[in-house]
């Protein structure tokens, strides 16, 4: 996604400003300003002046990013070149500062301190090239840009930036290059190799002004070079064969004298940078071009992910989380959270699919039991239907003797009560109707008298499995006794035998 960035490089008597537009793979350089600044005459407060001169730029040029990379001068940083005996960046970082003791005039707890791990061809050995600066430059700078309303995401050295110009800038760039940029205040010198500031250092001693040549000035820079160099031979080791010599800040009509006197010092070839990465589309042509090498750098190290470069931005003054690892984050969490939901998704489908399928069988199954049972019915209900089917077949079974256990079957009560009935030579009865329910018996007839009716009753009463024997009617007809009688059945949970 195309984004803003800023690069922002405070030097200590210039401001350079380059705002790109664009991604990685093709970017635009839409504004690339530079001022010079007045020194503070505040040593504890150096970037006020720059405060001033930025506010007219970002006003003028309305100038904002989405990041803001910001550059603090090597003259005011401790760089140097350290080794140690392992390679963990959890454990370099826990022990920079303290090793760093010697080499600053600060105590290690009142500076901040970043590191650069360098190749190195001894595994059990660690290069690095580290970065401090004292705790309250950093808070003065972040001061500054929060009373113009920026705020900074990385707060790097100049030397990262110029480094970054010449890795991301030009098409092509040799393994071992000597870059050199040249302000009127400052000349600053990165040993580049394999991608990486190996060695820089940044002296005082500035483009010439007055009575100077330029082929004096280059002879003091060839000297400062080889110094520079035999400096890192010795600190690093190893031999440095630089394979060209890339310069920028120089008037352009100044540059082939300087570059005579350069190439004839050390031997080796002198290119003026260029912009030249297949990457850039413009082509417009920036304001002060030859003094805002640094802050190019600076602007590119914020569109591209593989970078070089310090960020002094950590401890108390670090933001809560870095942009880019927040991204990065998000896409991890995203990409689980979209494999869980497929897994839910999947999971569901399969347990609807499941049911769906067991459904289907118990319908099945319902109409095969619903047609077996109730042949040549329609299913409207099979449930209820079923149900009422059952209790129909079960008060039948109840009646006629299907039954056991809860209460007598109808063929037990007949039989019970033909048993308590008393002969024929002591109770005169003709029985004319019988009808039998679930619960009792109702019997109607005719005997010779009242008190046979009377006698009937209290014999069947003497039954155990009757709760009652009841005289409904009993109504005399010439010589005889109309009667009905309703028995009850007992309740039991043992069956009569």
């Amino acid at each position: 996604m195309p984004k803003q960035v800023l690069g922002i490089e405070l030097g200590t008597e210039h401001v350079a400003v380059v705002q790109a537009t664009g991604t990685a793979k093709a970017y635009d350089i839409t504004t690339a300003v530079s001022r010079a600044v007045s020194p503070s005459s505040d040593a504890d407060d150096p970037f006020r002046p720059h405060q001033e001169v930025l506010e007219i730029l970002l006003d003028t040029h309305r100038l904002r990013g989405d990041m803001i990379v910001v550059s603090l001068p090597a003259s005011q940083t401790v760089i140097r070149n350290l080794t140690l005996p392992f390679r963990d960046p959890r454990r370099i970082r826990q022990v920079i500062k303290y090793t760093m003791d010697e080499h600053m005039p600060f105590d290690p707890d009142e500076v901040v301190a970043d590191f650069q791990i360098l190749p190195g061809a001894d595994p059990s050995h660690t290069p690095v090239i580290a970065a401090a600066v004292p705790q309250v430059l950093i808070a003065d700078t972040l001061a500054i840009f929060h009373e113009i309303g920026l705020e900074p995401t990385i707060i790097d050295v100049d030397v990262s930036g110029l480094s970054n110009a010449a890795q991301l800038g030009l098409s092509s760039l040799p393994d071992r290059t000597l870059l050199v940029d040249i302000h009127p205040e400052r000349a600053l010198l990165t040993l580049h190799d394999q991608g990486k500031p190996f060695f820089a250092r940044s002296w005082p001693n500035g483009w010439p002004q007055g009575s100077v040549t330029i082929e004096t000035y280059a002879v003091r820079m060839s000297k400062q070079i080889q110094r520079t160099v035999y400096a890192y031979e010795n600190t690093l080791q190893q031999s440095f064969d630089a394979e060209s010599l890339m310069v920028s800040g120089v008037p352009e009509e100044d540059y082939s004298a300087l570059a005579a006197v350069l190439q004839q010092s050390l031997g080796i070839p002198i290119e003026p940078w260029a912009h030249t990465t297949e990457a850039f589309r413009g082509n417009a042509t920036a304001e002060g071009n030859r003094e805002i090498v640094v802050a190019l750098g600076l602007a590119l190290r914020g569109l591209h992910r593989q970078t070089v470069g310090f960020n002094l931005r950590r401890e108390q003054f670090a933001l809560h989380q870095d942009l880019q690892e927040i991204r990065g984050r998000l896409v991890v969490v995203g990409c689980l959270l979209m494999l869980l939901a497929a897994m839910g998704i999947g999971n569901l489908y399969l347990d609807m699919h499941f049911k769906a399928q067991r459904l289907q069988q118990l319908k099945t199954d319902i109409a095969h039991i619903f047609q077996a049972t109730l042949p040549g019915e329609r299913p409207i209900q099979p449930v209820f239907q079923m149900q009422e089917k059952v209790e129909e077949l079960r008060n039948r079974l109840r009646t006629f003797g299907g039954l056991t256990g809860t209460q007598l079957s109808g063929l037990e009560a007949l039989r019970e009560i033909s048993e308590k009935v008393p002969p024929g030579h002591e109770l005169n009865l003709n029985v004319d109707s019988l009808t039998i329910t679930a619960n009792t018996v109702d019997i109607s007839g005719v005997t010779g008298s009242i008190e046979d009716v009377v006698k009937l009753r209290d014999a069947l009463e003497t039954s155990t499995a009757i709760d009652e024997a009841k005289i409904i009617r009993n109504k005399k007809e010439s010589d005889k006794v109309a009667f009905k009688l309703t028995i009850t059945i007992a309740k039991s949970q043992d069956p009569i035998t």
